[in-house]
């Protein structure tokens, strides 16, 4: 296989990188120095060698297009970093059969398909890349790749101007087009942060990019995405990074099926209630409404690993007016490389009036100051995951605790169906933010009313039927259960 051959992006990438060589810049030599391996055939089995190769396209593509293949200081600061693009990708720690069955559930092009794919991949990538890569390969699925490198990101968006910090936008809006489907293998927290972007700059470069991601919010995008913990996630929660791996692996592995099937009962509850209300100990005491000004009721969604590994949660939106109340939410967030700690927000006819932080509260102003619809709610979410029940900050688990509630401040999704299910989620509210902060439940005395009737206590759902919504695999029959669960509670857990 040879990379030309995997479509005109690439093929037109070879043309930019061999022209490059071609002229006297501070780029000639790594360009004259990578053509070798772009113009080369590769087996299946060099899947990290291509993908060290195209990481390195991608770098040498977006300089030109930021107009820096002259800049002395911009190549300066390149040669500091300690590591950038696909060389500086690690893997966590877990055998190799976990990251085969997670790039597994992250797949989600179909064979014989009109399907193309991108395949976005961050830090913590580095062992399951490769099936993604041979399976779109096997598949024979045409797709590209988006390496995301935030340091070096960084360096481009602080190095060029304005202009090429577009054009940097739209050279990324190319690359995308026709991509109807992405498989997202992003980490947590960085490890490391060595740039810190220019705000106007990455502010520009993201009004390029947000047609196409607004596409996952409206369903015309299928998304798959994972985030994989870091060492530095684990630093923060405080939880051993090979404990914290394994909780992370066996939060992917839950008895899916069953769990679909107890969130489409619960699902029923929620799409017949007009009113819900949510009580925790540390204060929160919040009401919303489920139908709308016309009189349309907002339904849920049954969220499970289609979109997000590990799931599960079900999420609708509330009436954008009628949000009411207190939400004290424990514990540390993260937004735009920020940490805010203890948040508490108060709610007035949908609007949030007032709030405080134990820390980051300047990071959370600024989000919430991002423009009038971000002190709106965008989303109600429960939490469904029964093998997590504390608090993490990793914004992809946290949403999942069994036991938990989350509201999205900003903007909702406008699904009109999920999981082939008709679906209204859209309450009308518009911003460029949409941003999850979760609360405890479980453990917090923490209670759910649907038009006043209690289905949750102490974060555990009263009714039998949610059974595996509480306890996981522990609710299915021994010898039903996969091997490696079926003995699991009576051994030492992670976390």
């Amino acid at each position: 296989m040879k990379i030309k051959n995997l479509g005109p992006y690439y093929a037109a990438q070879i043309d930019l990188i061999t022209a490059l060589s071609k002229r006297p810049n501070l780029w000639q030599t790594e360009a004259r120095a990578l053509l070798p391996d772009l113009k080369r055939s590769y087996k299946r089995s060099e899947s990290d060698h291509l993908l060290h190769t195209l990481s390195r396209a991608q770098h040498m593509e977006q300089i030109v297009v930021a107009g820096l293949e002259q800049q002395h200081e911009f190549k300066s600061a390149c040669a500091a970093l300690m590591a950038q693009g696909w060389s500086g990708f690690v893997a966590p720690p877990a055998p190799l059969k976990l990251h085969q069955s997670l790039a597994d559930k992250l797949y989600n092009a179909q064979r014989g398909s009109a399907d193309k794919v991108l395949l976005r991949l961050g830090d913590g990538s580095r062992l399951l890349a490769p099936f993604l890569v041979n399976r779109c390969l096997k598949d024979k699925i045409p797709f590209v790749i988006h390496f995301q490198d935030p340091d070096f990101h960084a360096l481009l968006i602080n190095h060029t101007n304005n202009a090429g910090a577009k054009a940097l936008g739209q050279s990324f809006m190319q690359m995308v087009t026709g991509v109807n489907k992405t498989s997202v293998a992003r980490s947590g927290l960085p490890n490391r942060i060595d740039v810190h972007p220019h705000p106007d700059r990455v502010k520009l470069y993201d009004q390029e990019t947000a047609p196409f991601y607004h596409k996952a919010s409206t369903g015309e995008l299928f998304y798959t995405l994972t985030a994989i913990p870091t060492e530095k996630d684990a630093t923060i929660d405080n939880i051993p990074y090979n404990d914290y791996i394994q909780l992370f692996f066996e939060m992917c592995d839950q008895p899916w099926a069953a769990i679909t099937q107890a969130q489409a009962a619960l699902i029923k509850e929620f799409n017949a209630a007009s009113r819900v209300r949510i009580t925790n100990d540390d204060g929160t005491d919040v009401s919303m409404e489920l139908v709308d000004h016309d009189g349309t009721h907002f339904t849920f969604c049954n969220s499970v690993i289609a979109k997000n590994v590990p799931g599960s949660e079900i999420f609708s939106a509330p009436r954008r007016d009628s949000v009411n109340g207190v939400v004290v939410a424990k514990g540390r967030f993260t937004h735009d490389r920020a940490v805010i700690e203890n948040l508490t927000m108060e709610f007035k006819n949908g609007e949030l009036i007032h709030y405080k932080a134990d820390q980051g509260l300047e990071a959370f102003k600024r989000a919430v100051s991002k423009d009038d619809g971000a002190r709106y709610v965008g989303e109600l979410g429960i939490g469904t995951n029964p093998h997590l029940r504390r608090h993490v900050m990793n914004g992809l688990l946290v949403e999942k605790i069994g036991g938990s509630f989350h509201l999205a401040l900003g903007r909702p999704y406008s699904y009109k169906e999920y999981g082939g299910q008709p679906v209204k989620v859209d309450n009308g509210g518009q911003s460029d933010l949409h941003w999850d902060i979760t609360t405890l439940l479980h453990g917090k005395g923490g209670c759910i009313y649907l038009d006043e009737r209690k289905i949750m206590d102490n974060g555990v759902w009263i009714s039998p039927q949610y059974d595996v919504l509480n306890r996981g695999w522990e609710a299915i029959p021994h010898d039903k259960r996969p091997d490696y669960w079926k003995d699991y509670y009576n051994k030492p857990k992670a976390p």
